[in-house]
């Protein structure tokens, strides 16, 4: 890949932002709201929460203005334009209309925001409001929302006449469904993972510093134009505790016999992509290696199930029950691809019964990277890369192959 310096993003284009404006209206239309309104968020640096808690609490007002920090109210009468607040009142290519906080930074934004309400004449509006709680599609792991609980009440009671419902799904699945444009970020965010990915396979050897593995493959993706993100490494000796962290890991080195295990994430144009590919340094034990191939064969079969239409009950009813066939388990693993925290969200401790009604639809983005599994659970494996759902089922947009990669 080029060097970021040849290869800078140069934003979304305008033609973007009306499909993402229109398609929020319409939805806030259906569901009778008469904006749709995106509060301050609580700040991603005080929260103790994963790295892709963190990303996605701001992921709405970067979404439909651009912006890393602000609020926004998106009236549902394209006649009336949208108002966004931040801390200095400066706009952008795809917002003009900004106004700032009282004293900046260090005011509270609720007068500003009410402003911002009042001055789209939501006085007694059916107001729409994002990250109040935890979304389908949208705001995954954020079961409380994502609102700066201060400044909304503030808010809420400066317009005593009007009323706020929680609207986290009309937003949600509208960004649900990728755009042509948010899918080549996707592709190229996949990209740079993988370069990460390679990196990693280029450096691990018994003996090697984690945390110099770590940097390594952080400056290989920051170097490719992505953003910062604390990506997931665990290693582990086969039988052994494992050690996870986002984090470069101080004080640890590889040895021989080390599994590798990662979530390499590289963000393009906003879109998070994370790649999967178990390592070994050493020989592939051949207990593992039924498991390995059950979890490609499953991996091949679910894009193929990935069709338009099909509902995430029967797909992870399928998933679930494919390894039975082979005397093993199997169990769905899928993170939806976005702004950040996106979902759906399948993990074993999430099993999707609240989504089990909800449809793929052509342009879902996901992190799909399934379960194998012993008979008693003992062995498990997890590949994985980023997938767009087409009319035929998922496309990969990664380029590499399913498995273990061994290093002797």
């Amino acid at each position: 890949m080029e060097s970021a310096a040849d290869s800078t993003w140069k934003g979304y284009s305008l033609a973007e932002r009306d499909r993402r404006w229109n398609a929020v209206r319409q939805r806030a239309a259906d569901a009778g709201f008469d904006c749709i309104f995106i509060p301050l968020t609580v700040d991603p640096e005080s929260l103790r929460s994963s790295s892709a808690g963190q990303r996605g609490l701001r992921s709405d007002i970067r979404y439909l203005a651009q912006m890393e920090n602000g609020a926004m109210v998106l009236p549902t009468d394209p006649a009336k334009p949208p108002i966004v607040v931040n801390d200095r009142g400066r706009g952008n290519a795809w917002v003009s209309n900004v106004l700032p906080t009282a004293e900046g930074a260090r005011a509270s934004w609720g007068p500003a925001m009410a402003q911002a309400l009042l001055d789209s004449g939501m006085e007694r509006g059916r107001i729409g409001v994002s990250g109040l709680k935890s979304g389908k599609v949208t705001h995954v792991r954020a079961y409380e929302g994502v609102v700066n609980h201060t400044s909304f009440a503030e808010v809420k009671q400066r317009l005593p006449n009007a009323t706020f419902e929680d609207a986290t799904d009309v937003v949600g699945y509208v960004r649900y469904i990728k755009s042509e444009e948010e899918i080549e970020c996707l592709r190229r965010a996949t990209l740079i993972a993988e370069a990460g990915l390679d990196e990693m396979i280029e450096v691990a050897r018994p003996g090697v510093d984690e945390a110099y593995l770590y940097a390594r493959v952080t400056e290989r993706m920051l170097g490719l134009g992505s953003d910062h993100y604390h990506w997931a490494l665990k290693t582990e000796q086969l039988g052994g505790p494992p050690h996870r962290t986002t984090e470069p890991p101080i004080g640890r080195r590889l040895q021989a016999g080390t599994l590798i295990t990662n979530e390499i994430t590289g963000i393009w144009g906003g879109m998070v992509a994370q790649e999967d590919q178990p390592i070994i340094l050493g020989q592939i034990p051949e207990a593992w290696k039924p498991v390995i191939q059950l979890q490609a064969d499953l991996y091949e079969a679910g894009l193929e199930k990935m069709k338009p239409g099909t509902t995430f009950g029967d797909f992870i009813d399928f998933v679930n029950g494919f390894g039975a066939k082979r005397g093993m388990k199997s169990l769905t693993l899928l993170h939806g691809r976005g702004m950040g925290n996106d979902g759906p969200l399948l993990t074993p401790r999430a099993l999707g019964e609240k989504i089990r009604d909800v449809p793929f639809e052509r342009g879902n983005a996901w992190v799909w990277k399934p379960y194998g599994m012993s008979a008693d659970e003992k062995i498990e494996f997890v590949f994985g890369g980023d997938v767009v759902v087409r009319d035929n089922g998922g496309e990969k947009l990664f380029r590499r192959q399913p498995g273990m990669i061994s290093i002797p």
